[in-house]
């Protein structure tokens, strides 16, 4: 009797130590289970995150790409425009600019020679190879301005190095300058940094060629057209320039070549 008591309570013990794995089995299953779901979630959403993020990117890297064309197309219409506008203006311009020196007393336009010296922007440089100039010193350059005919580096010298008008016009047998500068300057906003400036080049010329005659010439009219559409580059500011520049001249006690008005 006590020995089959014993073995019932043995077999009770082994059934609740089952029941006992059994549920920790299955809270652990379960647990598990909840934990992968989770996980999943979370990996479904960092991919939809990640897909929206690219998605985004792409569309701003497109409306990057189409800014930089379209950029890209407008300056190279400006560049072209500009170009034809240069153009036309030189081809319209330089046989008047020789006629005007021609009148003037004192010039002698049949054929200057290495001691007469031009100081300018692009519409100089096209009266020189329009008139065939070839012998005189050409200190043109596109774009100049009052300010960088002083300080820019451009002419070369017989080395290769590059000056400026300033340090090349030292040794040169320099006795006649003629000077336009001002459209390219149109756009400044004070009107007086521009004469400022210029009164500064024509001192220091005469400071390296203190008995050169120096001819200030007034700055060419756009034409009707570009000056009607364009608020800088127009013949009511190129008056206002020229009146500045005639000022200056007679200030200074040098020539003023009116081309403008002929």
């Amino acid at each position: 009797m006590k020995k089959h008591r014993k073995y019932l309570m043995i077999c009770i013990i082994v059934v609740i130590i089952i029941v006992i794995l059994i549920l920790i089995f299955s809270k652990t299953n379960n647990s598990t289970k909840v934990l992968n779901y989770n996980e999943i979630e979370k990996n479904n959403v960092l991919q939809d995150k990640v897909e929206i993020t690219n998605e985004l990117n792409n569309e701003v890297n497109n409306e990057i790409n189409n800014n930089v064309v379209n950029n890209n197309i407008n300056n190279t219409l400006s560049e072209n425009i500009t170009k034809e506008n240069n153009k036309y203006n030189d081809a319209n311009m330089q046989e008047e600019i020789q006629e005007n020196l021609q009148n003037e007393g004192n010039v002698e336009t049949k054929k200057w020679g290495n001691n007469v010296a031009f100081i300018g922007d692009s519409r100089t440089q096209g009266f020189l190879m329009y008139t065939g100039q070839k012998d005189v010193v050409d200190y043109t350059y596109i774009g100049l301005m009052v300010d960088t005919a002083i300080t820019k580096e451009f002419v070369k010298t017989s080395n290769g190095d590059k000056v400026t008008i300033l340090e090349d016009m030292k040794n040169k047998d320099i006795d006649t300058v003629y000077i336009m500068l001002g459209v390219n300057e149109l756009g400044w906003a004070y009107s007086n940094v521009f004469i400022n400036k210029y009164e500064e080049l024509i001192d220091k010329i005469k400071e390296i060629k203190p008995n050169s005659k120096i001819y200030l010439q007034s700055i060419i009219p756009v034409t009707k057209e570009k000056s009607e559409r364009d608020d800088i580059y127009n013949n009511v500011r190129i008056k206002e320039y020229n009146s500045l520049i005639k000022k200056l001249a007679d200030k200074k006690g040098i020539k003023y070549l009116d081309i403008s008005e002929h």
